[in-house]
């Protein structure tokens, strides 16, 4: 009887587990600036969607374009003394919850610069959340 009760325990508590709030629309978001400053292509592609009947090749277009815009990002980024910190509403969701919408503020440590709100657009996919550009 106590293996029974231990097992459905654990059970339980692995369900609750692989429920839990990981892949959120914030969390998406998150880890997307993330790799953005990090300068991280791999982890902007990870977090990016891109449709089943995309185009051959799109996928490795997006990834050069993306490139510079990684590279003139960080520039930026040092240029303003580097990153202060960073803070992203709540999603804003349509009716249906298959898009949401996220904004990251980024403050940069000059207290000269301005600091750049970013909108995210998330939709739900079979693999969880993603950046849809």
């Amino acid at each position: 009887m106590q293996v029974l009760r231990n097992s459905i325990m654990l059970l339980a508590t692995l369900l609750l587990i692989a429920c839990s709030a990981s892949n959120t629309p914030e969390k998406v978001a998150e880890k997307y600036i993330n790799a953005v400053l990090a300068n991280d292509i791999d982890g902007v592609m990870a977090t990016l969607y891109i449709p089943a009947d995309a185009v051959e090749g799109q996928e490795s277009l997006m990834r050069g374009k993306l490139t510079i815009l990684l590279t003139e990002t960080s520039t930026r980024a040092i240029s303003f003394g580097g990153v202060k910190d960073v803070s992203y509403s709540s999603a804003q969701y349509n009716t249906d919850k298959t898009r949401a919408t996220v904004v990251a503020t980024i403050r940069y440590k000059k207290d000269s610069s301005a600091d750049k709100n970013e909108k995210i657009k998330l939709i739900k996919t079979d693999d969880g959340w993603k950046i849809s550009l």
